[in-house]
């Protein structure tokens, strides 16, 4: 992770406006713009500048304003902006379709901020309107899922969605057990979202590395809503009575995964590894109704989006990519883990 002190990094500031003035992911596996990014060096990191007289605009295009996931990203962001000073605005899609959201960063553009954070999820389908904001002189950071290409965005924020897969079978593994033959479902948000293809190929790539044998079943979008997943769950589970594995590479669907397992009565039967800690999802877990989840950072994905586009908006260079890791969150520390941050004003500010 390509991390410093923020604090230390304006006091470098300072002195040198005083003398001067103001002046990975396995690549097989991606074929975004997360797989293209290159490494900044330490010095290259600043995710603090000095005030601008301007008062400065950015704005958040959410693929689902309201998800409990998104609302900690949420969280984050607005921080970002209060420790900054700029004029944080929240905004996006209400359904996590590919339309809609590029409709909302369209929306976004129109009203002229100086910059936007957002989630690409289905990277080809937004290269457009990436493009039509850069032309309009918006700087844009994007977090959780990258452009398709790395020259549509300043900044990337977000997991190795790969490496979170591979954790995800593995965590799998060792609760059914290794000498099991794996018969799995999948659930994606959408069936094209890059992330949950990458997620889904390294789960694929850890069975294969360790000889396992396994078969995916089926494999539904449910578009991060735990209605819809309750019902393709339980669909999936009665034309496949065998299934003892649920791989899911989103979070919204987490609550409707472990109601339709326990509905069924096969929750001491199917291991499901889902996403993300919400309050509802990690309720899931302490029940038993899934076995775990892979939490991401959305907190760190909304700050330091934010502070990233807020730095290169005042002209300072940023880091091109920033990893904000996962954590696999079962009943064995579930009360005991917590996500942190090599920027400490991240976790000061959460």
């Amino acid at each position: 992770m390509f991390k410093r002190n923020l604090s230390l990094l304006l006091c470098a500031f300072l002195i040198s406006t005083t003398l001067a003035g103001c002046g990975s992911t396995a690549p097989e596996a991606q074929s975004g713009a997360a797989a293209q990014t290159t490494a900044a060096t330490s010095a290259e990191v600043k995710t603090q500048s000095p005030v601008s007289e301007k008062k400065i605009k950015i704005m958040f295009d959410c693929p689902k304003v309201n998800d409990p996931v998104w609302l900690i990203a949420k969280a984050g962001f607005e921080a970002a902006g209060k420790d900054l000073g700029f004029e944080a605005v929240w905004t996006g899609a209400d359904d996590h379709s590919v339309e809609r959201t590029v409709e909302a960063i369209e929306n976004t553009i129109a009203a002229a901020p100086d910059g936007i954070v957002c989630c690409p999820f289905s990277p080809t389908a937004f290269t457009n309107v990436l493009k039509n904001a850069q032309n309009k002189g918006i700087v844009v950071t994007t977090v959780c899922v990258d452009a398709e290409h790395e020259d549509q965005r300043t900044a990337f924020i977000g997991m190795d969605p790969y490496a979170c897969g591979r954790s995800q079978m593995e965590a799998i593994m060792e609760k059914l057990g290794k000498d099991q033959k794996v018969v799995m479902g999948v659930l994606m948000s959408n069936i094209d979202a890059a992330n949950q293809i990458s997620q889904l190929a390294g789960a694929e790539a850890y069975m294969k590395e360790n000889g396992i044998d396994y078969e995916i079943v089926d494999k539904q979008a449910d578009n991060a809503d735990p209605v819809q997943s309750l019902d393709k769950v339980t669909t999936m589970m009665k034309a496949n009575p065998d299934i003892n594995a649920i791989f899911s590479g989103e979070s919204g669907g987490t609550p409707g995964v472990g109601k339709a397992l326990e509905e069924l009565g096969v929750t001491d039967k199917v291991v499901a590894v889902c996403m993300d800690d919400t309050d509802m999802n990690l309720d899931a877990v302490r029940k038993g109704q899934v076995y775990a989840v892979a939490a991401q950072d959305f907190f760190e994905m909304g700050y330091l989006g934010a502070a990233l586009c807020y730095n290169a908006i005042l002209g300072e260079e940023v880091p091109s990519s920033v990893d904000s890791g996962v954590t696999i969150v079962n009943a064995e520390n579930i009360d005991t883990y917590k996500h942190t941050s090599d920027y400490p004003e991240v976790d000061a500010a959460r």
